[in-house]
């Protein structure tokens, strides 16, 4: 045996060379056939994956991402995850076979890149790493089916094929069954709606720590599992999964070793399972349906999925986290309170049961949960009035109380040792903020919504101190007061703004233009003076409904990324800077000022412009042939105004327009040809609008003429899919074309010079409610089809030319009834329901059919003329009456011998009756010549 010293001596030498010579050239070459792979590489992340120079290669234990082993150099970690999660940041190409060469490593993390090569499809050699233990390829983005040869990675311990989804998928889990040794597993996003062995296949593997399955499409969790293996689960997430099953007849609540249990969005029904108070080691309980957001980015769904808080939570003492939104169908705040732990320390940090249906007053005692950190019952029915012990939570941070029933005055008292407190949300309660003007407050507030709450008529000077507001909405808060001088410094932080609806007075606060502010709603005040220069950062500016004056500054054209624009009803005169650059706004309403000079032409490049409202100003010229730029326009307004020339045919482009005002201008010439473009006038569209990501104001109300009057509308909540061209210079007639609007609501016509006919098919736009086609020059019968118009409320046919007899129908009886001077003006109306009798040759024409012109007359008097001479002729030269009759005998014998010879051959006689006939004829006409 060789001695130790020798031995000891030896080993030194040979991690001396290891050491030299770093990792084996195989594995450094394939590591450089892998990068060979990579066809995009923007943070370079494999730089440093060099051979060197000279002929010299580089040690590749000392490149990035690469780590090796100490005494061997193999390489044993792999760790190229894309840690900015950024496509532009993301390795691009393939997982190249070379890999396999790198037959010792246990680490591989090639996380959030763009590795699916041509085929998009998970390598299958990947489950030639006998060594791995840790395997990441979450936000990979590969396709198809899940390699079932991942089950021979029978060291692993993690595993994370999440994010991918709905890309990868897979029938058959019981590949996971070899993988014994696994504690982590992520499927979040694999489609799982065929495995439905899930659950016993994943409790064959009692290792498991870590579970996530969510958004997998899985059908049920109420398998039947005898035994369960799962007695090292901690962490279980099924959310989003299509459970449509009582909840209480899941295996889930056996599982009492769980810290974290995530059922959100689960489709379970049903009360809650009383097993719930058993599972003693639960921290977090996600049973939540927050699927959707209100405008403040709180859950406002309601599901049929919802129970009754029936289980007593007393002894969960390790609970920290309870999720309930919109989960609960009734209960009393007071009683589930009651059933919350009541352990000494308490460490429960979160209580989440906002959208509940929750009566009730809040207990008294609530300052007794001193770890809360965030309180949320929003958007339920709670009464009463907040307890002041609330001011003892000293590490709550937010509260939202909003969309409640509560009243009374929040004092000093219920924020004394609020230290911690960020946000706050009273908002829409019949709350009342009374503070001290010297009060300092111990918090420094992040996000406050004091929407319809009392804290007037002072602007509050507690304030002051919260220099780190970034969100701040005190909408209708009774204030009438000026703005303070500290209000730019104080909120130069601030994103949002909201102070709509108060009597705030005086001019804008000065030194705005270093503020950061992005939305600002300053609207229905009583606000002076004129427009000051505005913070450069600003998405939306609504200053409307004030009595701001003076010309539009050349600063607001330096709002380049302005999204909408809102200076309706206000007294601002002149014409309109060229703004050119502002193309990425989605609405700009200037509605109801003293704007003057044509059509602003820097609105050309506005091609985003959702919403264009110029009415109620002094625009004039005429319009722009480009209108037609504007494919994403829906509504247009720009009625009262002195505008002239043609409608652009160019309007007939607009694809989604649903709202066209141009009444009270002074437009001439013949209605557009091609209205059945507008296609978004084909669609009824008189619905509540959605869609989050449109910025379009805050609460704006537009006027229509409708059905007689002028009718307000809250533009936020509803599309008035109307035509109003009324009161302009317009000749011609109405394009046939025009009852393909079939979505059309309001159709408006009126004080023009149209003429020729209604068009006959106007039956067919079965969503008109008001019709007003009165004072043009319009002539003919009125269509029978009106009265298919079955939500016609409103018609009006006053001071034409129509004539002939009034359709029949009980939908245009009940508008008579409704209005009687529907008619006036049209003498040559005749019939129902007027007193005025139509003539006895009066024969209605075909309902609905076209009407008969000069050029049918002629043609029927022609007719008539020509018979009439042939009538003549023969009644008074005889000569003419021998040669016609003569005619008519040759042409009948030649029919009668025809007919008497085909009887002969069918019946083999001869037909005497047929014979007897012909002669008894022939004497008669010889008679009659005589």
């Amino acid at each position: 045996m060789r001695p130790p010293a020798i031995v000891a001596a030896a080993s030194s030498f040979l991690f001396l060379i290891i050491a030299i010579s770093g990792c084996e050239p195989l594995e450094r070459d394939a590591l450089l056939v892998f990068k060979e792979g990579i066809m995009k590489d923007s943070a370079g992340l494999l730089s440093s994956w060099q051979r060197g120079g000279h002929d010299q290669l580089q040690d590749c234990c000392q490149w990035r991402g690469v780590r090796c082993h100490n005494r061997t150099g193999h390489v044993i970690k792999l760790h190229l995850r894309n840690d900015h999660g950024d496509v532009r940041t993301a390795l691009v190409g393939e997982i190249g076979q070379s890999l396999i060469s790198l037959e010792h490593l246990k680490y591989l993390d090639i996380s959030m890149n763009n590795l699916t090569g041509k085929t998009g499809r998970l390598p299958e050699f990947l489950g030639s790493f006998r060594s791995l233990r840790y395997l990441n390829l979450s936000g990979t983005m590969f396709s198809g089916l899940v390699p079932p040869q991942l089950g021979n990675l029978l060291n692993l311990r993690y595993l994370d094929l999440s994010g991918m989804e709905p890309f990868l998928y897979t029938g058959n889990v019981s590949w996971l069954v070899h993988l014994s040794k696994l504690q982590y597993l992520n499927l979040n996003g694999v489609n799982l709606s065929t495995a439905l062995d899930w659950a016993h296949a994943l409790n064959m593997v009692p290792s498991l720590k870590v579970l996530s399955l969510s958004s997998c499409s899985l059908q049920s969790a109420n398998q039947s599992l005898p035994l369960i293996n799962f007695r090292q689960l901690e962490m279980l997430d099924l959310s989003n999964n299509d459970f449509h099953h009582p909840a209480e007849s899941s295996w889930i609540w056996n599982l009492t070793s769980l810290k974290y249990l995530n059922l959100s969005s689960t489709s379970m029904y049903g009360d809650i399972p009383n097993a719930l108070g058993n599972m003693l080691s639960l921290q977090v309980f996600d049973f939540s349906l927050n699927d959707h957001k209100d405008s403040m980015g709180m859950s406002i769904l309601k599901s049929g999925n919802m129970g009754i808080m029936k289980v007593n939570l007393n002894n969960l003492c390790n609970l920290e986290v309870l999720d309930l939104d919109c989960r609960l169908e009734y209960g009393d705040i007071t009683e589930i309170f009651e059933s919350l732990p009541q352990c000494s320390p308490n460490k429960l940090k979160e209580v989440h049961l906002a959208g509940n249906n929750l009566t009730g007053m809040l207990p008294n005692w609530i300052g007794k949960l001193t770890s809360l950190v965030t309180l949320d019952l929003f958007n339920n029915n709670i009464t009463g009035e907040v307890p002041s012990e609330i001011g003892k939570l000293t590490h709550l941070t937010s509260l939202y109380l909003h969309f409640n029933n509560l009243h009374g005055v929040i004092t000093e008292k219920h924020f004394s040792h609020l230290a911690s407190l960020k946000s706050i949300y009273l908002c829409y309660n019949r709350l009342k903020i009374v503070m001290d003007p010297q009060w300092l407050p111990p918090f420094r507030l992040e996000k406050a919504y004091f929407a319809s709450i009392g804290m007037g008529p002072s602007f509050p000077t507690w304030l002051q101190s919260q220099v780190d507001i970034i969100a701040l909405a005190m909408n209708d808060a009774g204030i009438n007061d000026t703005f303070p001088d500290w209000f730019s410094t104080t909120f130069s932080k601030a994103k949002i703004l909201e102070i709509p609806d108060n009597q705030i007075g005086g001019e804008l606060p000065t030194n705005m233009e270093n503020m950061s502010l992005e939305n600002l709603y300053m609207n229905s005040n009583q606000i002076t003076g004129q427009i000051p220069r505005m913070p450069r950062n600003l998405l939306l500016l609504d200053i409307s409904k004030n009595h701001i004056t003076g010309p539009v500054p050349q600063s607001i054209c330096e709002l380049q990324e302005l999204h909408g624009l809102d200076l309706s009803n206000n007294l601002i005169e002149g014409e309109f800077p060229q703004c050119s650059g502002m193309s990425r706004a989605s609405f700009f309403r200037a509605s109801n000022n003293r704007f003057s000079g044509n059509f602003p032409s820097f609105l050309q490049s506005w091609t985003e412009l959702t919403v264009l409202d110029l009415s109620w100003n002094k625009f004039s010229g005429s319009l722009p042939t480009w209108i037609g730029n504007f494919k994403k326009l829906e509504i247009l307004r720009l009625k009262h105004n002195m505008f002239s020339g043609n409608i652009p045919v160019s309007i007939t482009k607009l694809p989604n327009l649903s709202h066209l005002d141009l009444a009270s201008n002074s437009i001439s010439g013949d209605l557009p040809l091609h209205l059945s473009n507008l296609t978004g006038m084909v669609t009824k569209q008189y619905y509540t609008r959605e869609n989050e990501d449109r910025l379009s104001g805050c609460d704006y109300k537009s006027l229509v003429s409708m059905k007689g009057q002028e009718l307000e509308y809250n533009e936020e909540n509803v599309t008035v899919v109307t035509i109003d061209l009324s009161s302009n210079l317009l000749t011609g007639p109405i394009p046939e074309d025009i009852v393909s609007l079939v979505g059309l609501i309001n159709l408006n016509l009126s004080r023009n010079y149209l003429s020729g006919n209604i068009p006959y098919r106007i039956g067919a736009m079965q969503s008109l409610e008001s019709l007003d086609l009165s004072k043009n020059k319009l002539y003919g019968e009125i269509p029978q089809s009106l009265s298919d118009l079955t939500y016609l409320s409103f018609l009006n046919l006053s001071y034409n030319n129509f004539t002939g007899r009034i359709p029949s129908g009980t939908q245009l009886c009940t508008l008579y009834d409704q209005n009687q001077h529907l008619y006036d003006g049209n003498d040559g109306l005749c019939g129902a329901p007027l007193q005025k009798s139509c003539p006895r040759n009066d024969v209605s024409r075909n309902p609905g059919g076209p009407d008969i012109g000069p050029f049918t007359i002629g043609v029927v008097l022609g007719f008539m003329a020509g018979l009439w001479m042939v009538f003549y002729a023969l009644l008074f030269k005889k000569s003419w009456r021998v040669v016609y009759f003569c005619l008519l005998d040759k042409i009948y014998d030649e029919a009668c011998v025809m007919a008497i010879a085909g009887w002969e051959r069918l019946t083999g006689r001869t037909s005497t009756r047929l014979r007897m006939s012909q002669v008894s004829w022939y004497s008669d006409s010889d008679q009659s010549d005589e």
